[in-house]
């Protein structure tokens, strides 16, 4: 156990309130199983985003949660998700015995994917990282995550397979406890990020020269065009026809690429609709644009939690707009204008588009693990270890590049 003084008292007092709210959970909607007494802990398992999990969810916010694991974020994802008969939520408590508090909340869902029943992260593909909500107080020792996982496992409602994905080396700064489990692998996918600890200027000035100096030559290409505008939307009114633009623009992107659109679907447009609207005026939810004579030629959304910003989904305009990359001018004045308002890390979240090496110098892996469940989820989870396996294979990886090389060469000739 270790204690952080800056913490001990909001957690207590948080605590406190959750405890206060025992009495109101839905009783028919939760199960516990006892961990082993040598454990100190106790696991419950809610099939609803109850009270106790809100309460606790709000604790977290700030240095034990990521942005995909706020309060805000997965109240409104089990509210989008789990409304239908064919995916249910599964929150899993853990409980501090002697205490009585709750420590650590994995958000989950049991939902069917090829004729399998899975457990997951509460994710779908919105969420870039996935992670437990911690208390920063409690300090988990390695040996204990792997029983206390066996625990959870037992405690998990009748399913095929357990896909823990897209995990994080830490939550915050602080280290995420599931990096101590047994068989984590290495995801294929990355992410980028930066501090900025001083100002602005000193900032810019440690990126590469030919960077800024076509950062300006943009600049100057795009004010050709016309009165160029950055908006930072608070209005709910104004963020839906925003959202439709950027929408608009993925969708003509990916589209172009020959590749499927998430928010296509109408429950993830739906939850995206849902998340804008109701955080862009007080809330998480930042959202801004770049306009050129009034009209949206580069949108953005993101979310702020203390001092962390993470871009989520950003949209552009193609064509003869391509020249002046707005998506990237959009990106420089956003940073610049949320580190003028308090923000000091700018997290790029998942995928490594080159231009996000311009702006940011920390790279972070990310990290896959799978537990069978039965008989029934056995070739899948072999499955996912031999993919694993090739990951991590220095042949593997040579062949492709090799095979990659001369699908380029024949295609060039």
């Amino acid at each position: 156990m270790r204690t952080n003084q800056v913490n001990h008292q909001h957690f207590l007092q948080a605590n406190a309130q959750a405890k206060a709210m025992r009495p109101y959970e839905n009783v028919s909607t939760s199960r516990a199983h006892q961990s082993e007494q040598s454990q100190g802990y106790t696991v419950h398992v809610w099939s609803s985003w109850n009270r106790r999990a809100t309460a606790f969810a709000k604790q977290a916010e700030g240095n034990g949660s990521t942005l995909f694991q706020s309060e805000f974020w997965l109240s409104n994802w089990y509210q989008t998700f789990t409304s239908n008969t064919h995916t249910r939520a599964v929150i899993v408590g853990i409980e501090d015995q002697r205490s009585g508090d709750l420590v650590l909340l994995l958000p989950l869902v049991k939902h069917q994917q090829r004729g399998l029943s899975i457990i997951s992260f509460a994710d779908f593909g919105l969420a870039d990282y996935n992670a437990p909500l911690i208390n920063p107080d409690h300090l988990f020792e390695p040996q204990q995550i792997d029983r206390l996982m066996r625990d959870i496992t037992r405690a998990l409602p009748k399913a095929d397979l357990l896909m823990l994905e897209k995990i994080p080396d830490h939550i915050n700064k602080l280290k995420n406890p599931l990096r101590a489990l047994k068989g984590l692998q290495k995801s294929n996918l990355c992410h980028y990020g930066i501090e900025i600890t001083g100002s602005w200027d000193e900032y810019w000035s440690t990126l590469k020269r030919n960077f800024r100096k076509d950062q300006r030559r943009r600049w100057r290409g795009l004010e050709k065009k016309g009165e160029v505008s950055f908006i930072w939307c608070r209005d709910e009114n104004d963020i839906k026809p925003l959202l439709d633009r950027l929408m608009h623009q993925q969708r003509n992107r990916l589209h172009g690429l020959t590749l499927p659109y998430l928010l296509d679907d109408p429950a993830m447009k739906r939850f995206y609709e849902r998340l804008t609207t109701k955080g862009c005026a007080s809330g998480p939810v930042i959202f801004t644009a770049l306009l050129v004579a009034g009209q949206p030629v580069a949108t953005l959304c993101g979310f702020g939690n203390g001092s962390h910003y993470g871009m989520t989904i950003s949209g552009y305009e193609s064509g003869e707009w391509s020249k002046c990359s707005p998506g990237r001018l959009l990106t420089e004045r956003t940073m610049q204008t949320l580190h003028e308002n308090g923000y000091s890390y700018f997290d790029f979240t998942i995928g490594d588009e080159p231009y996000k090496q311009y702006f940011a110098t920390e790279q972070g892996i990310l990290h896959d693990i799978y537990r069978p469940l039965s008989w029934r989820g056995l070739p899948q989870y072999f499955w996912m270890n031999i993919k694993a396996a090739q990951r991590r294979s220095v042949l593997v990886q040579s062949i492709k590049q090799k095979f990659s090389a001369k699908q380029r060469l024949t295609a060039a000739g």
